[in-house]
């Protein structure tokens, strides 16, 4: 969106009192992050609540919400599960798995975990001649490191890249979503598997508690593209029968002769053990060829910032997301 556009759609949502909020917004979380801050809970759920209103037209009552899109935004503010913290952590992840499935398998080798720039140079020659460098605290395929031949790659080509991963204004520590607050920036080095720099689909359980209610395939994953709009990425959903279902997230469009992959039925068994415990987790896989690979657990998909459609749907299925409120964060 442009930022005339952003202006319009905040003025229409709160007129000019709506503007002077989302400027005051965006200087706030400017100057927080540039002084590396964490926000009180009060400031959070003022600010998300704001921005909320800016984007979406109306507010709703934090301790009381309804459709999917509001409990999103309640549980990334307010739930607290220190659990969830070990997951969200991707290097702390791989052991939620092995205690959960009894097996590394599905999960990428690590070759290491670094705390500073300072330390990955140290060892830098001890990492093999292709590798993949992640943060372990960002989303979305943000700070990304593809090193294909690092003969090839010497470490000062790539410095400012890894710099970014360990600047706190740069990653999740101090967004709106609590699982990472007690979390440190680190950079995890693991497995280069060619597959997942050629676009290739991953596929995304949404589940509740242990049941699934559905799944949807993303193409286009990791490719790089100038300025990419939604329209560039294909979401399309399905049912665990395999059948498409009429569902659209946010503005991405659906696609057709998406084919069932291969281990469906094992990402099921998966999904329905790892996500038990949890009032809502959404958990993703790569089908390669020859092995079944665990991306992520995520809890905020989009941040609660893209809803699904029809709003109708969106609405049904926030009476599916139960989150108890014993566990809520008073304010």
């Amino acid at each position: 969106m442009g930022k005339l556009s952003s202006i319009r759609n905040s003025y229409h949502a709160g007129g000019l009192n709506g503007i002077i909020r989302l400027v005051r917004l965006k200087i706030d979380t400017l100057f927080r992050r540039e002084l590396k801050c964490k926000w009180p809970t009060k400031d959070l759920v003022e600010s998300d609540m704001t921005a909320f209103g800016l984007r979406y037209g109306y507010y709703f009552d934090i301790y009381n919400p309804k459709s999917f899109t509001e409990k999103i935004h309640s549980y990334k503010l307010l739930y607290s599960d220190p659990e969830m913290s070990k997951i969200v952590d991707k290097y702390d992840f791989k052991d939620y798995v092995y205690r959960k499935l009894g097996c590394d398998k599905y999960v990428a080798k690590t070759y290491n975990v670094f705390e500073s720039v300072k330390q990955i140079e140290s060892m830098w020659q001890e990492l093999p001649n292709a590798f993949v460098l992640k943060s372990t605290i960002s989303c979305d395929g943000n700070n990304i490191i593809f090193v294909k031949d690092k003969s090839s790659t010497p470490f000062s080509s790539i410095r400012r890249e890894i710099e970014r991963c360990f600047n706190t204004k740069d990653t999740l520590l101090n967004g709106y979503a609590r699982a990472y607050y007690p979390l440190k920036p680190r950079l995890l080095a693991e497995e280069y598997l060619r597959e997942l720099s050629g676009g290739l689909q991953d596929y995304k359980f949404y589940c509740f508690n242990g049941e699934i209610e559905f799944v949807y395939a993303t193409s286009r994953v990791f490719l790089s593209k100038n300025n990419p709009s939604d329209a560039d990425y294909p979401r399309t959903f399905f049912n665990l029968n395999w059948t498409k279902i009429p569902i659209s997230l946010g503005d991405h469009p659906t696609a057709n002769g998406v084919e069932k992959p291969h281990h469906f039925e094992e990402m099921i068994l998966i999904s329905k053990e790892l996500s038990k415990g949890f009032p809502f987790v959404r958990i993703d896989f790569y089908d390669l060829p020859d092995r079944l690979l665990l991306g992520e657990m995520t809890f905020y998909p989009t941040g609660g910032w893209k809803p699904l459609k029809p709003l109708a749907f969106d609405r049904e299925l926030g009476d599916k997301f139960i989150i108890p409120s014993k566990k809520l964060i008073k304010i």
